[in-house]
């Protein structure tokens, strides 16, 4: 009667981990409803996105900013939509090897979902069957009182439906925003970990300095005003040919 009693407890745990571990996976598989909403369908319209948003839209932005902006206000101004970063997210991001050089391995699909007030970032990251959907919700706004800092608000992070901890993020996050000369301070708001995100924090007197960073439904709009015109030099990698 022992061993009858042993086995079945034995069974029963068995039974019991591979329903969690059943559960887990379930939850992992979860695809946020905002990931497949912004995904764009491929074809003619997501590629004319795509290019109109890295030759025109994201070229002629970055260009003015390093150029001075306006000649005669110093000003400059970036109007970019949910619809144009997921297509080139979709398209000229693989084409031109930008993804391959920038991407972490085992990250592919990015998507954006732009709210008010706030960014969604969704990734799959594995490969299938053994992949989830992570996603990333930040709040955003630009500090009173200091120039030329964004501040991003950790909300949530998830692999699928599962929250998972924010700390080798923000650890990523943190090294690859020193190597490019910006200064993040992290603390924390509402009990979420929230980062402070200095640009041009390696000059005394910035030449370009951020007057809003604005998030709406579908749409993000930056503008600011420069002092001095700089040679112009591209924010991400060459394209390869």
């Amino acid at each position: 009667m022992r061993r009858k009693s042993l086995w079945l407890a034995v069974a029963m745990l068995l039974l019991v981990g591979g329903g969690v571990l059943a559960a887990l996976a379930a939850l992992t598989q979860h695809e946020p409803a905002f990931y497949a909403r912004c995904a764009i369908p491929p074809g003619e319209q997501r590629q004319e996105l795509s290019k109109d948003f890295w030759q025109r839209k994201f070229i002629v932005f970055t260009t003015s900013v390093y150029n001075g902006g306006n000649r005669q206000t110093g000003l400059w101004r970036g109007s970019f939509t949910e619809a144009d970063v997921n297509s080139f997210f979709a398209e000229e991001f693989i084409s031109t090897g930008l993804a391959e050089k920038l991407l972490p391995e085992g990250v592919s699909d990015l998507r954006v979902c732009l709210e008010q007030d706030r960014m969604r970032l969704g990734f799959r990251y594995g490969s299938p069957p053994w992949s989830t959907v992570v996603s990333i919700t930040f709040r955003v706004w630009l500090a009173k009182g200091e120039p030329n800092v964004v501040v991003l608000e950790l909300q949530s992070l998830h692999a699928g439906a599962l929250p998972i901890s924010a700390q080798s993020l923000l650890d990523q996050m943190s090294e690859v925003l020193r190597q490019h000369n910006i200064q993040v301070t992290w603390y924390r708001h509402n009990g979420h970990p929230t980062a402070a995100i200095k640009f041009q924090s390696d000059q005394p007197r910035p030449t370009a300095q951020l007057q809003q960073v604005e998030l709406k439904p579908g749409m993000l709009v930056i503008t600011g005003h420069s002092s001095d015109s700089l040679p112009f030099a591209p924010l991400l990698p060459a394209a390869a040919p």
